[in-house]
């Protein structure tokens, strides 16, 4: 869509930022790397730059990868981050009780590639800050969040409220001050938007939900 290749205002504020994104976004969808939107792509981008501007501390957190757009995006704007790719590669995992019946029949739809993320890392970025978890987030999450340690930006696209809920439980608390989360169906799935409005609501988080799919963690109060 034409609208979605123009710049928002507050993208016109950092132009060299938006260009570099809505560049990088063509590339990504044109070759096969990425589902994601232009908007949605560019403010991953300028999310990632960022955070690698203000030496928010932490890695780069992609939960739901697919082809790896998403990850290489980000990875590029943020060239001193460990960038985490969490994926089945399997495709969708069946959805519950809280997902839309539309969300019915698509079990293992949209599978993914680890070996064309790969390519695409080692093209546009550097294979070496890449780490890969390849399993169904319940089994990944625990056996690598430790590792992972402190975040800058998360970010979420699995769909399904239960991926959805486990991805904001296990690494929001592991979010730096300052720091993004950004939750790409919180305004198409409904099962995404209710885990995203029950985790804000536990956690007490009021700060605004941005472009209907981000918000940033406040900094913390000085002393």
């Amino acid at each position: 869509m034409v609208l979605e290749q123009l710049p928002r205002p507050s993208e016109l504020r950092d132009p060299s930022t938006y260009w570099r994104g809505a560049t990088l976004a063509r590339r990504m969808r044109r070759e096969g790397y990425s589902m994601v939107g232009a908007r949605r792509a560019r403010a991953l981008l300028r999310l990632a730059t960022q955070v690698e501007r203000e030496g928010v501390p932490g890695a780069i957190v992609d939960c739901g990868v697919w082809n790896g757009g998403s990850t290489i995006l980000m990875s590029v704007a943020a060239r001193s981050r460990t960038v985490w790719a969490f994926d089945s590669f399997e495709g969708m995992p069946e959805p519950g009780e809280h997902d839309s019946e539309l969300a019915q029949g698509l079990t293992g739809e949209a599978r993914g590639s680890e070996a064309k993320l790969r390519e695409g890392i080692e093209r546009f970025s550097d294979e070496r800050r890449l780490r890969i978890a390849r399993g169904w987030f319940e089994d990944t999450f625990p056996r690598f969040a430790d590792e992972v340690g402190e975040v800058a930006v998360l970010h979420i696209d699995a769909d399904w409220y239960e991926s959805v809920k486990l991805a904001l439980e296990t690494f929001y608390p592991r979010l730096a001050p300052g720091g993004y989360c950004a939750v790409d169906d919180y305004n198409f799935w409904p099962g995404t938007r209710q885990a995203v409005d029950e985790f804000r609501v536990s956690q007490a988080i009021s700060a605004p939900i941005i472009s209907r799919h981000y918000w940033q963690k406040p900094a913390a109060s000085p002393g």
